[in-house]
């Protein structure tokens, strides 16, 4: 390698560095987001939960167990430079659509699916950029896609795989969203099939929204976690490239000099 290269290569990992810094930077200020809009995120996921659960006594098909044909959303992330979140992400989805008899598979970002794509389970359906900044009308739209398969007779059930933060570590999730069979002490006014049916949109709307960021507040913890020891390797790089280039340049010099030398000799 000669001096160009080194130099090349040193302006290389200096600019990754810059990647790595604004990444860094950009999670945290996420990350913040996140934790921010949490418990309101909680609250709604709750709500919604005990409202549904006083309705589970009406004579509807969301309340009856059905078939086994399942859908599994998986979330993970759009981006790496995470540490594992997506590997650990993919790896716990696998372990069940290996074992599921019917399934059906939607995924919530690319870096996921392009893993568990390469294991043999290709998506039927892809949410894309919508983990890196998940909104609530992301998890409505999601919401209302579920329940039309789900009145249409082709899954019986919804089951969320993400990553949830319990102090600064990591744990993959799986939970089942429909249907909902918890019961508690019913409403004394029947409510009608609208009102029923509004709230588990709410519901599931509510769970995925609450997915959405937790999984969101994983990925960017992750990357807060990953960034400082990636851009410490990188500036070893750039110490020990450093290094060899002023040792080249050295001995060109060096070269350079005796050159002359033997020139004035003559």
């Amino acid at each position: 390698m000669n001096n160009r290269e080194v130099k090349r290569r040193i302006s290389s990992v200096r600019e990754t560095v810059k990647i790595y810094r604004a990444m860094y930077s950009i999670s945290v200020a996420r990350m913040i987001k996140c934790r921010s809009v949490l418990p309101d995120a909680e609250r709604f996921y709750l709500s919604s939960r005990d409202v549904l659960s006083r309705l589970t006594d009406r004579p509807m098909d969301f309340f009856r167990e059905r078939g086994n044909k399942t859908a599994f959303i998986v979330i993970g992330g759009d981006k790496g430079l995470c540490g594992d979140y997506n590997e650990k992400v993919a790896c716990f989805a696998l372990d069940l659509l290996r074992v599921a008899e019917e399934k059906y598979l939607f995924t919530v970002g690319s870096v996921t699916r392009d893993m568990i794509a390469k294991a043999g389970f290709e998506p039927d359906v892809e949410f894309l950029h919508s983990a890196d900044n998940p909104s609530p009308e992301t998890a409505f739209s999601m919401a209302a896609d579920l329940i039309n398969l789900y009145e249409e007779g082709l899954i019986d059930e919804v089951r969320l795989v993400y990553t949830s933060v319990e102090g600064n570590r990591l744990l993959p999730v799986n939970e089942r969203v429909i249907p909902f069979l918890g019961t508690v002490e019913p409403l004394s006014e029947p409510p009608t099939e609208g009102v029923v049916r509004r709230s588990i949109y709410a519901y599931v709307a509510a769970a995925l929204y609450r997915a959405l960021i937790l999984a969101s507040l994983g990925e960017h913890l992750s990357r807060v976690i990953a960034m400082p020891q990636a851009t410490e390797n990188a500036e070893k790089m750039i110490a020990d490239l450093t290094g060899k280039y002023n040792k080249i340049r050295q001995e060109s010099i060096t070269r350079a000099l005796q050159d002359v030398g033997s020139v004035t000799d003559e």
